[in-house]
């Protein structure tokens, strides 16, 4: 029996961010960037400022290390994302680094690789969230804008200041064919980003 594999042909290929689910859970992944990433900015910088500026006293290690401990959960929260939304295979990590009894377990935290690379990727996720978010939002608006156009133009929703005020579904078909383009090229830009974001997270998170 021939079991030869045929290769997906070239219109498969080219609306596979739009005909396989793993497109629109890169997509999805895209999105959530900036909602996660400021929730783990805002946690991590608050908790690292906070601990450092009362490290002189009888607090600030101890909040230091449940900054150092939540990240942990984190990790494990943003691996299982990864695996289900971009296709990784990464281990499950640890919730808390191996230490022998109370100080050692207090200690792990400080000296555990994968706790501060865990820091890193959590910070990172900010500025890299915010870039996956803008430009998805914007790439798939601006095509889904102009490919509503034939509808939007009668209703005056396309009267900008310019030379030209397509005011009839007619003139709003002349988008649609610039909105076809930029649909197909916000999927490629949304697996790009997605290629991206696995790349960061294999590369910090091990």
């Amino acid at each position: 029996m021939d079991t030869t594999l045929e290769p997906d042909s070239s219109w498969r290929i080219a609306l596979r961010p739009f005909i396989t689910p793993r497109g629109w859970t890169q997509l999805t992944h895209n999105l959530l960037g900036l909602p996660l990433g400021t929730a783990y900015f805002i946690w991590l910088v608050t908790g690292l400022s906070t601990g450092l500026g009362l490290a002189i006293t009888i607090v600030g290690i101890p909040l230091l290390t449940l900054v150092l401990a939540a990240t942990r959960p984190l990790l494990l929260f943003e691996r299982g994302l990864a695996n289900a939304l971009l296709g990784t295979r990464l281990p499950p990590v640890a919730v808390a680094p191996r230490g022998a009894g109370l100080f050692g377990r207090f200690k792990a935290y400080w000296t555990d690789g994968t706790t501060w690379r865990g820091v890193g990727y959590l910070l990172a996720r900010f500025p890299v969230g915010l870039v996956t978010f803008t430009v998805a939002v914007t790439a798939y608006s601006v095509a889904l804008w102009c490919l509503a156009a034939p509808l939007l133009a009668p209703l005056g929703a396309m009267n900008w200041d310019l030379f030209w005020h397509p005011d009839t579904v007619l003139e709003g078909l002349a988008f649609v064919p610039f909105g076809v383009v930029a649909l197909f090229t916000a999927g490629w830009v949304s697996e790009g980003m997605a290629a991206m974001s696995r790349g960061l997270i294999r590369a910090t998170v091990r």
